[in-house]
Formats: C-alpha cells, structure tokens, sequence
C-alpha cells in the first residue's frame, strides 16, 4: 500500500497542517483565545487511533471543562464510531482509573465510576486516557489534554481540526477514489464504484453483507459501521484533485 498522507484544516485560518504539526499550530490560535474568564476551565485534547495500528486517523478538540466524559463519548460515538449501541469506557493511563457507562463494570465484580464526570476534575495538562468502544471488535484510540485554558467553550464541544479523508485508492484499477470495501476478501478488499460491479460478480458475500463504505474514521470496515452523523463532509471518500 502507497504511503497515505494525514493532513488536518485549522478551525481558526482554515490552513492545513500535517498530522505531526496542527496541534501544535492550534495552540497559537487557542493562546489567542485566553481572555483570562475567572473561575473558567478548558481543555485542548487530542485524539488519535491506536497508534499501534494505522495512526492516519485523529482529531482536535477544544472541551469546556464544565463538559462530562459522557460528553466526549457521545461527540465520537456521533464522528467515529457509533454502529450498534456497544459499551464503551475510559481508562486513565496513570493510576488504571475507569469511567464507563454505568457504575457496574458488567465483566468484573469490582465497580467502575460513571463517565458523568465533569472533565476538569479529571483533567490536568497531559494527561492520558485510553478509549475503548465495543469490547467485541474493539475499536482504541488515545485521548491528551494538551492544554488547559481559562476561558469556557460554547457549546461545550468544538472540533477544531480533523484528519481529511484519506487518499485510499481502489486496489483493483489502482488509479480511483475507493468507495467501498470487502470485509470477507483482503487482497484486494477496497474498490471505486466500477471494480466493485465486478467484484460482486466474484463474491457471493459482498452483495449479501460483506460491503461496506469507505468513511473518515478508525471504525471504517468492522461491525456494521456506515459513518458518522456530524461533520459529513469529511466523512466522506478522498476527491481526486
């Protein structure tokens, strides 16, 4: 597979940075940003997929701290994730802490405290968790508080950059947008719109349950994820330029 570029547009200038670089760019404009208001609290947090899978996938994102874990939780479930409803909880990577989604950790017997819990009492300058969604076909990624800042968000939730869709090529012609994939074939398993006419005539599955679409998250290919429900059109299939 060809080298795939990770590149994010700026909320602020809608500039665009390399993966490795727009938080850091972000940062300058959220500097700006601090109007020193009292007793508030936010946090500029990064987001990455496992990095010990494909890391192309990640956000930005600037959370008031009044803002619960439930909070986050449900803006990825909503951008990234949500296809079935599954589980899901928050570990933090210093002290093994876990927040998910009832107090009763349904695999063990000891209890896990609840995600309605409000960020900027968990929530320091650098800290680290560990999001897990669906304990079957588990989905990680990687959560950072890269900044703290005295000022509130409105809204609670802003997405200040993410990943643009990722220039995934359909292995079969090689030279188009793929915009769909196999989940029961491997090599190849991503095509355009052409060569998926044609493998459908090779694979029983694909027609039946076995296709689905090419999206802009980590959760692309497994269970029955189809993309998410906000920021659609970055969601969408790589345009060729």
């Amino acid at each position: 597979m060809p080298i795939i570029s990770s590149v994010g547009k700026c909320f602020f200038c809608n500039v665009e940075y390399k993966k490795a670089g727009i938080s850091k760019h972000l940062n300058t404009h959220l500097a700006k940003e601090n109007k020193g208001e009292g007793n508030k609290t936010s946090f500029h947090i990064r987001i990455d997929y496992d990095p010990s899978m494909a890391g192309f996938f990640f956000l930005n994102l600037w959370v008031d701290g009044d803002s619960y874990l439930s909070d986050i939780d449900d803006f990825l479930r909503k951008i990234w994730l949500e296809c079935c409803g599954h589980m899901s909880a928050f570990t933090n990577a210093k002290d093994g802490e876990r927040y998910s989604m009832y107090e009763i950790n349904d695999m063990e017997s000891d209890m896990d405290d609840c995600m309605n819990s409000a960020i900027k009492n968990i929530f320091t300058k650098g800290t680290k968790l560990k999001y897990e969604y669906d304990s079957g076909n588990t989905t990680t990624l990687i959560l950072k508080v890269l900044e703290r800042l005295p000022v509130e968000v409105p809204g609670g939730i802003i997405l200040l950059s993410r990943n643009e869709p990722l220039e995934i090529m359909c292995e079969v012609c090689k030279s188009a947008p793929a915009v769909t994939m196999c989940t029961t074939c491997y090599d190849p398993n991503t095509f355009c719109t052409k060569c998926a006419k044609k493998h459908a005539m090779k694979c029983e599955d694909f027609e039946e349950y076995s296709s689905l679409p090419v999206v802009n998250s980590p959760r692309m290919g497994i269970c029955a994820y189809y993309g998410g429900t906000i920021d659609n059109q970055r969601d969408g299939v790589f345009v060729k330029k």
